[in-house]
């Protein structure tokens, strides 16, 4: 396992996320966010001998294009090998800029208003660092003419239409979890857990149920939680 410390304000600064959702990603992708004097950080590692800085940015995609990161938690990375006439070459996440992917849901990302400096990996060691599986998913097919973006944006377009089923019960064992520690989950979190978007939660009653679980609204301050009971 890899393990790494990035500052939390500067990630947000660079892929401009808001704080629930960025807190819910690295939530769920194990990670911590801890304060360190007037400074916070995540903290965490991953399983996939990937760089951390590569993990989160692959979910960072990942969900800014399909509001999924089941890919991403699965460890079947967005990377590919592609012939052209000069070769043979590497496209996806780790050659590509943070803009590359446009967000399908308003919200999920605004332009920042200049750039910032990066803390993540740069795009030419984004490849170095990846270990491909023994049995990595099946690229897109490039066609003549197609640039490598389009090949990542079809490849995220299809990760929406059938979602890796890698870890089909990660959403009940998160549930249970929850349950069994008493947490109160954010509308982002159960957004997540759910595979749904954060209106439809919103919209959603108190006592909603969903994979046998029942969702009850609860007021802390101004804030809607949800707390999550078994049925």
């Amino acid at each position: 396992m890899t393990n790494s410390k990035i500052n939390y304000a500067e990630f947000r600064k660079q892929y401009n996320i808001p704080a629930d959702r960025t807190r819910s990603i690295c939530k769920m992708l194990g990670y911590s966010i801890v304060r360190e004097g007037v400074d916070q950080f995540i903290v965490g590692s991953n399983p996939y001998n990937v760089s951390d800085e590569y993990y989160l940015k692959h979910a960072v995609m990942e969900y800014r294009g399909s509001m999924s990161i089941d890919r991403t938690l699965a460890g079947n990375f967005f990377e590919y090998e592609i012939k052209t006439n000069d070769g043979i070459g590497k496209i996806g996440v780790s050659t590509f800029d943070d803009d590359a992917v446009s967000p399908i849901s308003t919200g999920l990302k605004k332009k920042p208003n200049k750039e910032s400096k990066s803390v993540l990996i740069p795009r030419d060691k984004g490849a170095e660092l990846m270990m491909r599986r023994a049995e990595p998913p099946a690229a897109p097919t490039p066609v003549a003419g197609m640039d490598a973006l389009q090949v990542l944006v079809n490849a995220l377009t299809a990760a929406q239409q059938a979602p890796a089923p890698a870890a089909p019960l990660q959403a009940q064992e998160e549930l249970l979890k929850a349950v069994e520690k008493r947490f109160l989950l954010t509308t982002e979190q159960v957004g997540l857990l759910l595979g749904m978007s954060k209106g439809t939660i919103s919209s959603k009653k108190s006592g909603f149920r969903k994979l046998g679980f029942e969702f009850e609204k609860v007021k802390e301050g101004s804030a809607t939680l949800w707390k999550v009971s078994q049925y």
